[in-house]
């Protein structure tokens, strides 16, 4: 594929890991939910 196809199958892969993916580690529950201060959220 292309470089751009690649960015954004990246870009997918990232999200389901970070926000879905259950983690054992983490009582079942995804890698964001250990994030302080979400991009954006910055108070």
């Amino acid at each position: 594929g292309s470089n751009s196809e690649r960015t954004a199958a990246l870009n997918d892969y990232l999200h389901t890991y970070n926000y879905h993916r259950c983690h054992t580690a983490l009582e079942g529950q995804p890698p964001i939910t250990r994030v302080n201060n979400v991009a954006g959220q910055y108070i």
